[in-house]
């Protein structure tokens, strides 16, 4: 598959586009170049990790908000817990903020999941505000242990509504034909809402992960996350020789995760 070099001269709605169609696992790097309006600082990097096309992980120097202020706010950790996690994380340096906070016993380990996936969120959304960047992509890299923990984001979050190359010719097109005959674009079509899904996929979805009809949200992800550790425990899980058939396997119980939480 042959990626653009340039950010400018695509979207970031596109790479990922290209890269969940082909189930692509490995690291894309935006690397950012100056522009006229200075809105970028030259050099900065980001990386989006991938698995089979989904996004697992985000790091970037871009200010999103941390776990123990997405907890505060979203009303699973009060005011005095947000206290004494900075004393817990500095006495247990080298943990993650939220498996300090569910061995301490301040917060359910299901509100650190769905903090997470909130934090995830928001650095890919601070990523798409980027104007211009070298384009790097990076294969066979390992499965982040983000995804264990909070599952890898669904293509709504990073594909649907999201800003196209596409947008932009239909705009100068639509510009081009108003000037020329004085009139203005139709208001362009909303989508329409997408079909409600069937008892049949969900029923298979369920039982790929080992569920029965009225299992809770939290029961579905901890299957996913149980399985999918299950399957690629490590790099060399990954390498193993029934690796294609793990691979094939993880992207089955990827699919059917995404339709029951979507």
């Amino acid at each position: 598959m042959q990626l653009p070099s340039r950010l400018s001269t695509s979207t970031l709605g596109d790479l990922l586009g290209a890269l969940h169609r082909e189930k692509t696992t490995g690291l894309l790097e935006l690397c950012e170049l100056r522009t006229p309006s200075g809105s970028t600082v030259p050099g900065r990097q980001h990386r989006i990790q991938l698995f089979s096309g989904l996004v697992t992980a985000i790091e970037t120097p871009l200010r999103v908000p941390r776990i123990g202020e997405i907890l505060a706010k979203e009303g699973s950790a009060p005011e005095p817990s947000i206290q004494r996690l900075a004393a817990l994380v500095a006495a247990h340096r080298g943990r993650r903020t939220g498996e300090v906070l569910v061995a301490a016993g301040l917060i359910p380990a299901s509100a650190v999941e769905h903090a997470l996936r909130i934090q995830l969120r928001a650095r890919l959304e601070a990523l798409f505000a980027i104007e211009e960047a070298t384009i790097c992509f990076h294969t066979a890299r390992p499965l982040a242990g983000s995804l264990r923990q909070a599952g890898p984001l669904p293509p709504s979050d990073f594909l649907h509504g999201r800003p196209r190359a596409r947008d932009r010719q239909r705009r100068g097109g639509s510009s081009a034909r108003a000037a020329h005959d004085g009139s203005t674009s139709p208001p362009p079509r909303s989508t329409p809402p997408r079909a409600a899904r069937v008892d049949e996929p969900r029923r298979r979805a369920l039982e790929a992960l080992g569920l029965r009809e009225g299992a809770t949200e939290v029961e579905i992800r901890r299957a996913f996350r149980r399985l999918a550790a299950s399957l690629h425990p490590d790099r060399a899980a990954a390498q193993a020789s029934d690796g294609a058939q793990r691979t094939a396997r993880f992207a089955a119980l990827s699919a059917a995760y995404h339709l029951l939480v979507a």
